[in-house]
């Protein structure tokens, strides 16, 4: 039985299977002042594919990715919102279809 969390896909060869990539959005409200460093920060997190800088509700958007949602759980609620010119996080699980 395959479930949406532990499917893997074989590559034609047989021997070598790749897990396929989680995803997750996280918006992002800094400290005014703390705007630019906190998206060097940001970037230098792993696991962070993507940052981008945005205007709105949101300063910055960053996409995560990696194996597992535990791996992408890791990474940002121990790693983005520990920031300490992070003032607030909004998380965006991204799920197969």
């Amino acid at each position: 039985m395959e479930t949406d969390f532990s499917r893997e896909i074989f590559l034609d060869t047989g021997l070598e299977k790749i897990k396929p990539q989680r995803h997750a959005y996280v918006f992002i409200n800094t400290e005014t002042e703390a705007y630019d460093s906190a998206i060097d920060d940001i970037r230098r997190i792993e696991g962070v594919s993507e940052v981008y800088p945005s205007k709105g509700a949101y300063d910055i958007v960053a996409k995560v990715s990696g194996e597992s949602i535990d791996y992408l759980k890791e990474q940002i609620f121990t790693r983005i919102k520990n920031l300490s010119n992070i003032k607030s996080t909004l998380t965006l699980m991204v799920i197969d279809q």
